[in-house]
């Protein structure tokens, strides 16, 4: 009678590690399809920063001179004139200066998104390691 219950016993701890070690791989199957998806939102927000950061640059360094042009162009303008035009120039100038910074920024918005989405690749590869014995 205690060899019955002995077994029963076992047969339920056997279940129960059985049922266990397959939640197990089912969340590192899971986990492995998130980290890819998120490593290439990664590589696509990467590429939408940079863009966005140098398109802008450019643009505002195509007006600053733009206004530069403008400025040497209308020295026969009145004093007024002359004064809102300095205005305008040290305008762009000013957020010409601050989309570099932000490009910056963007920059080590970019790097730091790398750095993590190399960790989680390093993250996926330990998982793939553990569940192949």
């Amino acid at each position: 009678m205690e060899i019955d219950w002995l077994t029963i016993f076992v047969g339920i701890i056997a279940l129960c590690s059985v049922f266990v070690t397959v939640v197990i791989i089912m969340i590192g199957i899971y986990t492995l399809k998130t980290m890819q998806q998120l490593s290439e939102f990664t590589a696509h927000v990467q590429n939408e920063l940079s863009f966005l950061s140098t398109k802008a640059v450019l643009t505002l360094h195509e007006v600053n001179e733009l206004l530069g042009h403008l400025k040497e162009e209308t020295r026969s303008l009145s004093d007024k004139s002359k004064l809102s035009l300095i205005e305008l120039h040290n305008l762009i100038s000013f957020l010409h200066d601050e989309t570099k910074t932000l490009a910056l920024k963007a920059s080590n918005g970019i790097a730091k998104v790398t750095i993590g989405s190399l960790l989680i690749g390093a993250l996926s590869q330990i998982l793939k390691k553990k569940n192949n014995p």
